[in-house]
């Protein structure tokens, strides 16, 4: 199957990022080379499993006569691995990078949900978990891939090391959430706190089907995300895409503090009342301190 879906580039392969830096007369953005040595460790797990996303497939394959019982067992590997959700959904063009070929029927994800308490640490705490929580995400989708190759079923892992697939449809047609006005998707439970790793197969599966439970309505009447932004980077106004709600980030106004600073800015995603759902305290705490430095005011370390 080809995918249909242009990929946002990351780092300098990003033409807004490029042009940004190149305008301002530096050779690269300040965040990719101010790394801690935590965050670059990190980076550099995925890239070292990267070559073991795909395998050899045992030729005595195992038998599938229930599609249901046999996403069971997907979901608890995946949790006994370390995921703390598991989702299944059916392959799609638009879920893949735009001139990709992903021959396979089905996609597992397998998120793992950041600490929200590094929040009060500073920028770069909340960094370093996010790094780990990919690094993790890394190993379990790489676990995971070679699980379903054991059964005798072709399986490739995607994740920051080497991806063609894209997050945020395979989230929503999983059920794992709805798209938030900051452009990221909130579950219920964590958030937008969460991280995925990948696993496309044709092993047979049963599909999970998408929920809806208020975000974008939520999302219509909350400006939390918009008022904490330093470089007012999130729209008031929404577009529709296939009827679902979309809020157009302007990277130009949003790369200044999340690219062009030595320490990243996550606050539209750290300041969302979704939180306050699995973590009270502190995202109480949290806010006092916004409001104490001014909500603008980017995080420092």
């Amino acid at each position: 199957m080809r995918g249909i879906t242009p990929r946002r580039e990351q780092g300098m392969a990003d033409p807004v990022l490029a042009s940004m830096v190149h305008a301002l007369g530096m050779e690269t953005a300040r965040h990719y080379t101010a790394a801690t040595p935590k965050i670059q460790a990190y980076r550099d797990s995925w890239v070292k499993l990267a070559p073991f996303r795909d395998g050899p497939i045992n030729p005595k394959r195992t038998e599938v006569s229930d599609s249901d019982a046999m996403t069971k067992q997907i979901k608890a590997k995946g949790t006994d691995l370390g995921a703390d959700m598991v989702g299944v959904c059916r392959l799609q063009p638009h879920m893949i990078d735009l001139g990709a070929d992903v021959p396979h029927e089905f996609v597992i994800v397998a998120c793992v949900a950041e600490d929200y308490d590094k929040v009060v640490q500073g920028a770069n705490a909340v960094e370093e978990e996010a790094m780990r929580v990919y690094a993790r995400c890394t190993e379990i989708a790489t676990q995971l891939a070679a699980y379903v190759r054991d059964m005798g079923y072709p399986a490739r892992a995607h994740h920051n090391g080497a991806s063609e697939v894209q997050a945020i449809p395979i989230f929503y047609q999983v059920g794992f959430g709805e798209l938030g006005r900051h452009g990221s998707l909130i579950n219920e439970k964590y958030g937008a706190s969460f991280r995925p790793g990948f696993v496309t197969t044709d092993l047979p599966l049963a599909e999970d089907q998408p929920r809806e439970f208020g975000v974008q309505d939520f999302c219509m009447n909350c400006n939390v995300c918009q008022l904490n932004c330093p470089g007012d980077a999130i729209p008031q106004d929404h577009v529709m895409t296939h009827g679902i709600k979309r809020w157009l980030i302007d990277l130009e106004k949003c790369y200044p503090y999340s690219r062009l600073r030595d320490e990243y800015c996550d606050l539209c995603v750290d300041v969302c009342p979704y939180n306050v759902r699995s973590h009270p305290e502190t995202y109480k705490a949290f806010m006092k301190e916004r409001k104490q430095v001014g909500y603008k005011t980017p995080k420092s370390c």
